[in-house]
């Protein structure tokens, strides 16, 4: 970690790849419900559908639209045995590490979480958490992953060990890039340039993608928005680091 990534992360949302928490996790001398309360997180993260690293950052308290409060704890989490309380209960290995960073004038704890194979399940009950579930993150809530989705999770992993069949025919990139959005359900970024004055961005979901068109969906938007594909391009926002989605009128 270091302090601009973190003023980067303070200025994000909660979402599959970012989570506040004011207060420590209980860990020493805690229940089995208590600790149950890391473990899912963790795994929740591990197991999310998404492209880059994740970070619960704890003591930090979440502000909605703005910059979230750096608070800070007194006390941390030794990384060697939540490590071992980890890696004993689940059916592989987690990569993960807790970092005590100093920011502010306060200590903050970070548990980073790279991307890794998945899914990742308890191999036994503990606490309220149940064998083979698999728990993920879905944007800034965590849940039991469905059915459909660890079939996924499955099928991603295959694809990356033998590869794309090489007789298929290669895909529009916009059209890849969009259909991975609508697959992981992730939060984008919608541009409209109507004009070089007027051009709108919103967050959106991707809900529909085929050969000839895209359309995005979202809270802030009073109805869908659609374009053709060859009016859209593809970039990487720099700030948010979200995917943002340009539609412009073909010239």
């Amino acid at each position: 970690m270091n302090a601009t990534l973190m003023e980067e992360l303070l200025n994000e949302d909660e979402s599959s790849t970012l989570d506040f928490k004011c207060d420590q996790y209980p860990f020493d001398k805690a229940t089995d419900e208590q600790k149950g309360e890391l473990l899912k997180d963790i795994l929740a993260f591990a197991n999310a559908w998404r492209r880059t690293d994740a970070y619960i950052l704890i003591g930090v308290e979440d502000i909605k639209g703005g910059r979230s409060n750096v608070v800070g704890v007194a006390s941390h989490l030794d990384d060697a045995c939540i490590q071992q309380f980890v890696n004993s209960k689940t059916n592989r290995p987690v990569t993960f590490a807790y970092e005590v960073f100093p920011f502010e004038g306060v200590r903050i704890g970070i548990i980073h979480i790279p991307l890794q194979e998945r899914p990742i399940y308890l191999t036994k009950d503990f606490g309220k958490l149940k064998k083979g579930e698999v728990r993920i993150r879905r944007n800034s809530s965590t849940d039991i992953a469905t059915p459909d989705e660890i079939i996924k999770i499955g099928n991603l992993k295959m694809r990356e060990v033998i590869g794309e069949l090489s007789f298929q025919p290669k895909l529009n990139p916009i059209i890849e890039a969009l259909r991975r959005e609508l697959e992981e359900e992730n939060l984008v970024l919608v541009e409209k340039i109507n004009n070089p004055f007027d051009k709108p961005r919103w967050k959106c979901k991707v809900v529909k993608v085929n050969d000839l068109y895209a359309v995005f969906s979202g809270e802030q938007v009073g109805q869908d928005i659609s374009g053709s594909i060859n009016q859209i391009t593809v970039s990487q926002e720099p700030i948010s680091k979200m995917k943002l989605f340009t539609i412009a009128p073909v010239a």
